[in-house]
């Protein structure tokens, strides 16, 4: 994983670094060292500032936008990078690579607690955790770190759980239960252990049901706990296809949950596929789902033997299972399973056991159950480990890009009374970041900045009048999840809705066979010509600056696909 420490800072670190500053240096993102996790409130009025300054929200946003976290304990380890070695990224890419270290102590200690008898398996599960190439997403991320260290502080919990179901121990009980409130303090990731605290209660704990249901109480408790402290603080998410709170949106979840559960387990336990459900074509997302859900049945098929057999087995599984529910809330990614592959890895081991993968002597096997168990064992313990660098430093094509679209900007004082508008950016967030990032710096920055729309398919620019332009979209507006993630209701934009912001209005003028937003207006404030504006178009790879189109004159410009566009700048 060392590449990852010549990947630097991107997207919402910049916005952890802002927040966590001792003084307010974007008026839309307040300074606020212990809630570095809150981006958006939703408070129309805060996010409306967002929109006008283009802090993370691009025009077409839910007004009532939120996405915000509890997680004090993570900001404070970022607080310590952004006070202690503020300018050097790869000293906090070497934290985060101590707290994954850490991270995989905790393991050891908890598959030796419940593997004592089969210390190779227990070293199968750690080597095929620490290689899995998606925790590359994970780690190679600063802002990440919430997952790293809400998993390492909550984890040991099940060992000591565990250690009090057997021994009788009290005290172990209360220090397990506080290993998962401290977990709670520094992120989600501690209800993934929650779960398979769960797991345990109906798969191993030796003693009689009334006990064991009395032992997961305290569990419950804090679970309960922290999401009253949500409601009492107003956190949470709202407005987002990304992101979906089950007490809020409940629907929405569980539309979530039918999508994005079986993509994470299929990531998980055979190829990883999830990062191109959010990021990926549109077009492919069903094919995807239809997939996962086939590889799963087949490795789920494979495994049946061994969990209707072990009950250890049926643990890993169950744990597994439940732990990718909390995750499946969250925009789907290879970066959520950081907790899906604790249950994983050991039960791969064990099957991996049974596959002859340590013995001299192979089992026989039929042809079919061999085939998939040796194609498990490739992708496992040879592609993942080849992978695993590459993934780490899978961040670094965004900050290459992130800084030459900054470059193309103008620099000068003057610019701050300037509007800056992107014709076509790539994707959001390309974009979305340049402000905040300017902000941390203390690069002058345009009074505003805004991009119509992303390239998620052709688009056709037209000057319909001297303060005018109309942006057509062949496949509509809030095609992509990338775009949803800042509006979930795409059907809220009918045919004459308006969208004021700060030296510009939006009309939507036509919409798609699905009432999505097809053609859009945008009237400047005063004529395209004025030194106040700035015209920009993204073409092969670079923002270039343009002149303002003739009165009737058109412009088209082609869609963009993410992932062709990362493996252009990693080749760059």
């Amino acid at each position: 994983m060392l590449p990852c420490l010549a990947s630097g800072m991107v997207l919402d670190d910049f916005v952890l670094a802002v927040k966590a500053a001792p003084e307010t240096l974007l008026p839309s993102l307040p300074s606020q060292p212990l809630s570095l996790f809150t981006f958006t409130t939703g408070d129309p009025a805060r996010n409306g500032a967002l929109m006008d300054e283009a802090a993370l929200l691009p025009w077409w946003s839910e007004p009532r936008h939120l996405n915000a976290f509890f997680r004090p304990v993570t900001s404070l380890t970022h607080l310590l990078d952004f006070r202690v070695w503020p300018d050097s990224p790869a000293l906090m890419h070497l934290h985060s690579l101590l707290w994954f270290l850490a991270l995989l102590g905790v393991l050891w200690h908890t598959y030796r607690s419940f593997e004592p008898s089969a210390p190779l398996t227990a070293a199968c599960a750690l080597l095929l955790y620490a290689l899995d190439d998606a925790h590359g997403a994970t780690v190679g991320w600063i802002s990440n770190r919430n997952a790293l260290v809400s998993l390492t502080l909550s984890l040991p919990a099940l060992a000591l759980h565990h250690a009090a179901a057997v021994s009788g121990a009290r005290a172990r009980a209360w220090l397990a239960a506080l290993c998962v409130a401290l977990g709670l303090c520094a992120g989600e990731m501690a209800l993934c252990v929650v779960g398979y605290l769960a797991a345990y209660a109906l798969c191993l704990d030796p003693r009689r049901l009334s006990t064991r249901v009395l032992s997961l109480l305290p569990y419950v408790s804090l679970f309960v706990a922290h999401r009253v402290l949500y409601r009492v603080l107003g956190l949470g998410s709202f407005g987002s296809s990304g992101y979906h709170d089950p007490l809020q949106e409940p629907g929405a979840f569980l539309a979530s949950l039918a999508y994005n559960l079986p993509l994470l387990l299929s990531s998980q336990l055979f190829a990883p596929i999830a990062d191109l459900a959010f990021l990926g074509d549109v077009r492919g997302r069903a094919a995807l789902w239809i997939f996962s859900v086939l590889s799963l049945g087949a490795v789920a098929w494979l495994l049946r033997g061994l969990i209707v057999r072990e009950r250890s087995a049926r643990f890993w599984a169950l744990g597994m299972l439940v732990a990718a529910v909390p995750v499946s809330a969250s925009l789907p990614g290879d970066r959520l399973l950081l907790a899906v592959g604790f249950g994983a890895a050991p039960l791969l081991a064990r099957l991996f056991h049974e596959l002859g993968v340590f013995a001299q002597v192979k089992p026989a096997l039929a042809p079919l159950p061999r085939a998939l168990g040796q194609a498990l064992i490739v992708l496992h313990l040879a592609v993942a480990p080849l992978m695993l660098p590459i993934r780490a430093y899978a961040m670094a094509p965004l900050n290459q890009i992130s800084r030459r679209f900054d470059a193309a900007l103008p620099r000068t004082a003057a610019v701050r009374d300037q509007i800056v508008v992107v014709l076509n950016a790539p994707f959001n967030i390309m974009v979305n970041y340049l402000q905040v990032e300017r902000a941390l710096r203390g690069v002058p920055r345009p009074a505003h900045l805004y991009w119509l729309t992303t390239a998620s398919s052709e688009t056709e620019i037209t000057r319909v009048g001297a303060d005018v332009l109309q942006v057509t979209q062949q496949a509509g507006f809030l095609r992509r999840p990338e775009d949803t993630h800042y509006r979930a209701n795409v059907h809220n934009l009918p045919v004459g809705a308006r969208v004021k912001r700060a030296g510009m209005q939006v009309e939507v003028v036509a919409v798609t066979s699905d009432a999505r937003p097809g053609t859009v207006r945008f009237r400047f404030d005063e004529p395209l010509e004025s030194a106040r504006y700035l015209f920009y178009v993204y073409r092969a790879g670079e923002l270039v600056p343009v002149q303002p189109l003739a009165r009737g004159e058109s412009l088209r410009l082609p869609a963009e696909d993410f992932f062709q566009l990362m493996l252009a700048e990693g080749l760059r």
